[in-house]
């Protein structure tokens, strides 16, 4: 069942500030953690790292990092912008707007240099898109060629279990009760090992592919 997303939570007082200002912690995409000033940005916040983190696939964790600090100043961008549209900051006091235009377009010029750093720029993505026909190709085959070993790798776990399975069952039908229960087998001890030993292997190493693929899907 899917659960519904909880909007972001004001910690208790004693965890916010000295000032009495009551924060929003948020989970960077490396797993700290932030405090922001206002539910919205809080949301505003979560809303862009799930979206960059489904949207792409980052595998170091110096990229995760590096995503840190690009929300980071898009935040603060995005708080900036608000101040200025509306003439005063959250204390609702007057704001120097050449100061905030000017961090404005320093944090612009760092959020462009990072984007292109992780890829995820409009220059990268276009160029992704204009990958050649022969590339696209080689990388299907690559792909196929994997997805093959996979199914060879599962027909090998199939096959195995199934022998020492059925030489189980063998051993249970020509046997008696006393002869069963020396050799501590019964139907339960059957289908106990067909869980452990069959199930559950054959499901962890489908996953380990799946999660392969799911990068598969991203790139293309």
């Amino acid at each position: 069942m899917t659960q519904t997303p909880q909007p972001p939570q004001p910690l208790p007082a004693g965890q916010s500030n000295p000032y009495g200002i009551v924060l929003y912690q948020v989970d960077t995409p490396s797993g700290s953690q932030i405090n922001l000033q206002t539910a919205e940005e809080a949301a505003w916040y979560e809303d862009r790292r799930d979206r960059y983190t489904t949207d792409n696939h980052f595998p170091n964790v110096s990229d995760m990092q590096d995503l840190d600090r690009l929300l980071l100043m898009e935040v603060m961008t995005y708080r900036w912008g608000l101040w200025l549209t509306q003439g005063f900051d959250y204390m609702y006091s007057r704001i120097d707007e050449g100061q905030l235009k000017n961090n404005i377009k320093e944090y612009s010029v760092e959020t462009r240099l990072l984007k292109a750093a992780l890829g995820i720029d409009k220059a990268t993505r276009d160029k992704e898109k204009g990958e050649s026909l022969a590339d696209y190709t080689a990388s299907l085959l690559q792909r196929a060629k994997e997805f093959g070993y996979h199914r060879n790798e599962q027909y090998e776990i199939v096959v195995t279990k199934f022998y020492e399975l059925s030489a189980m069952v063998s051993t249970f039908d020509r046997c008696d009760d006393e002869e069963r229960a020396l050799l501590d087998l019964s139907e339960t001890s059957i289908l106990d090992w067909v869980r452990e030993r069959v199930i559950k292997p054959f499901d962890e190493h489908a996953a380990a592919f799946r999660k392969n693929q799911a990068i598969w899907v991203k790139d293309l």
